[in-house]
């Protein structure tokens, strides 16, 4: 029996809410090699150079895999894999994975055909491998009776081959029973034994024993590279500011600003450190615990600050309230930027113009002084102040009312308890609504989410608790249903769910558009986006990237926000303004609101995801994310009749803890969702209406900033407007 063991990877075994990748010096302890995927279809897999160059330093043998896609052109699919190694093509095969059944243009072996041969071209001598199942071959390959030399052309490549639980893999035509190379046995694997983030991990064997794999890949018997040096040790340099660990349960602390360095040790959430050091970009912060017992580097995403140093002698002192804030050598857009400040760093104010539009701030450090719009930089005694010009309000919970559900429907919610009073709207059978007046023996006001309030004969109402129950059905809008539910397995959550009838007549969705001729976002909340494009319901869309300093906010954005590009593909209204297709799933939806993932035969709207959690009715495999968050999701059920918004709150101990990437896939399925994708989360994680009365209406409780109740401005939104 094979004893050389490795895993294959991709970024499903990343968790992209954590600032850890994959922990390849633990798993070198375990395996003798790594398989990395590369990409899908024209996607290239957003871990793979980082994996690449990371398993590499580990002194791992490598290999490399690309998910042959249908949908995409074979010669353009080996091309773009061939494009991310730079000349560094791995010690192990490259293996070309056939297992795909989309049903694309470009299905079949013939197409397999062309994929290998333009593969070779490209890489010369550098050997190639197959990876596939055994019925999936027999089914789609060449037929070994009819088209046995066809079939024989593929006898060249050796097999890396897909069967579990078995004693042995049943190897597929042309190649013999024991003519394999690899073997992939398990796709059940200890996550946590090989250093990834995923609770299940691919494992492999290899056809022989450690000596015939150095041999057949003419590797030497030397050990590995020993890791990089750490940093000499020092105490740092005391700056007064002192942080809150926010991660959950725990964040690294390492060697170096970076994820490549060993981890020294853990900080357990809400732990106070100190800053001592910080990389230029403020991405990392180097911090030691109050008894000096463990010192090294954290990813400042997860640190909170919660006090600054005292003014030194007689100076002012300011803090950073926009996400990131430029410098300028003038007080003015005109002048040239020479650094940037970011959000909650505290400078010294050693001079202002008359208004006090600009400042002229110093860092406490003195390695930075400039000029800095002071619409952005607040007294360090003062709070933070709301989103400007956020239009939103946060709908009451009502937790302390008595609440009823419409027992018999329609029925009419009029201005006063009497039957000739104004009728304001309707209530469908089975909205579950708050009570505000019951003084009436015949009459009770009540109030929807959208803060429709009026009030409706007693008869057609039935008293359900004297407390908010743990699930509320409301009908919003035509076609819209708001579902409203609190969990308490595996954890307390809070979960919104919207229900879209894509049947319905007088639906319009809208993407974010961009004005921008490179495809540049402003930066809005998602209230702002339901406010400014007259929508009756978002959800927060894409992740994004801030551009660099040169892209001033005041110039690209002088309505607000700061200038930002969306991670992947994106289409507003037919202009695709961001056109990067990636490995994540993309939402099409036309325009007669036909919506499908992944595949559209013309581009109206159109917005990224981050993974697909559900596919085929069932929770993806391998998905990472053990650490509870915030999450956004869209899904479609089977017919495609039914699109599901859901948004569950997390990062709030006690009110919402957020769910992990499997369970966010087991509560869309648990609504019917055929197909379903993870959007941006985290702080970003938002769900809004229109009121009644035309506000903006925040159902959730996002957290940004650690903030609870505080929006993120973001790229962009998916959002919905309908005509009653």
């Amino acid at each position: 029996m094979a004893t050389i063991i490795g895993p294959d990877v991709s970024f499903y075994q990343d968790d992209p809410q954590t600032p850890q990748g994959i922990d390849f010096p633990k798993m070198r302890k375990s395996a003798e090699f790594v398989i990395i995927r590369a990409g899908q279809n024209l996607w290239v897999d957003s871990d793979f150079k980082l994996n690449w160059k990371e398993s590499k330093a580990a002194g791992f043998p490598r290999g490399s895999y690309w998910f042959y896609d249908s949908r995409a052109d074979p010669k353009r699919q080996a091309e773009l894999w061939v494009q991310q190694f730079e000349g560094d093509f791995g010690e192990l095969p490259l293996f070309a994975d056939f297992e795909e059944s989309y049903g694309g243009t470009y299905r079949g072996w013939r197409n397999w055909y062309n994929f290998l041969e333009r593969l070779k071209q490209l890489v010369g001598k550098k050997e190639i491998a197959i990876y596939s199942a055994f019925y999936y071959w027999r089914d789609n390959a060449p037929n070994a009776t009819t088209q046995a030399s066809n079939l024989e052309y593929f006898h060249q490549y050796p097999l890396w081959i897909a069967h579990y639980g078995a004693v042995k893999p049943s190897v597929p035509k042309p190649w013999g029973a024991d003519e394999w190379l690899f073997w992939q046995y398990t796709e059940h694997g200890d996550g946590a034994l090989y250093g990834v983030e995923s609770k299940g991990i691919d494992l492999n064997y290899f056809n022989g024993d450690l000596q015939a794999f150095r041999t057949r890949f003419k590797l030497s018997d030397a050990p590995p590279p020993p890791p990089p040096p750490p940093p000499p040790p020092d105490d740092g340099t005391p700056t007064g500011l002192m942080y809150s660990v926010t991660a959950q349960p725990s964040l690294r602390v390492r060697e170096g600003p970076g994820t490549t360095y060993p981890s020294l040790g853990l900080l357990l959430t809400n732990e106070i450190v100190e800053e001592i050091g910080a990389t230029a970009d403020r991405t990392w912060l180097r911090i030691r615990k109050p008894d000096k017992s463990l010192i090294g580097w954290s990813s400042a995403t997860y640190l909170k600050l919660i006090s600054t140093p005292p003014p030194p002698d007689d100076k002012k002192l300011v803090r950073v309230t926009s996400t990131f804030l430029s410098v300028f050598d003038g007080a003015g857009t005109t002048f040239n930027v020479v650094g940037q400040l970011y959000f909650g760093q505290t400078v010294e104010e050693i001079g202002a113009n008359a208004d006090r539009s600009w400042l002229n701030v110093r860092k406490l450090d003195g390695s930075l002084s400039g000029w800095s719009s002071g619409d952005h930089l607040i007294s360090v005694d003062a709070q933070f102040p709301p989103t400007p010009d956020d239009p939103s309000i946060l709908v009451p919970i009502d937790a302390d009312k008595n609440w009823y559900r419409v027992g018999i429907g329609p029925v009419s919610v009029r201005d006063g308890p009497s039957t000739v009073a104004n009728i304001l709207g309707l209530f469908i059978l089975d909205d579950t609504l708050s009570a505000l007046d019951e003084s009436n023996p015949s009459w009770v006001q009540v109030r929807r989410v959208d803060g429709l309030t009026g009030w409706c004969e007693r008869k057609n109402l039935l008293f359900i608790s004297n407390t908010r129950p743990a699930s509320v059905r409301q009908s919003l809008f035509p076609g819209v249903t708001y579902l409203y539910k609190d969990l308490v397995s595996p954890r307390i959550n809070r979960m919104h769910v919207m229900a879209v009838d894509l049947l319905t007549v007088g639906m319009e969705f809208l993407v974010t558009p961009s004005t921008n001729a490179n495809g540049f976002l402003c930066t809005r909340t998602t209230s702002q986006f339901v406010k400014d494009f007259n929508l009756n319901f978002a959800v927060n869309g894409d992740g994004f990237n801030y551009l660099d300093a040169t892209y001033s906010p005041a110039a690209y954005c002088p309505n607000g926000g700061v200038p930002v590009k969306a991670n992947g593909f994106a289409a507003s209204r037919g202009k695709i303004y961001s056109p990067t297709k990636t490995i994540q799933p993309i939402v099409y939806i036309n325009t007669k609101n036909q919506v499908t993932i992944n595949a559209a035969s013309t581009v109206f709207n159109a917005v990224s995801g981050d993974r697909l959690v559900v596919q085929a009715g069932a929770v993806v495999k391998n998905l990472a994310a053990t650490t509870p968050s915030p999450r956004t999701a869209v899904g479609l059920n089977k017919t495609g009749r039914w699109l599901i918004f859901m948004v569950i709150d997390g990062r709030q101990p006690g009110f919402s803890e957020g769910v992990t990437f499997p369970e966010l896939a087991q509560q869309l399925i648990s609504f019917g969702v055929y197909t379903g994708v993870n959007m941006d989360g985290g702080g970003s994680s938002t769900m809004v209406i229109k009121g009644v009365d035309g506000t903006s209406r925040v159902l959730n409780s996002p957290i940004d900033q650690n903030i609870a109740g505080k929006e993120r401005g973001v790229a962009n939104h998916l959002g919905l407007f309908v005509k009653k």
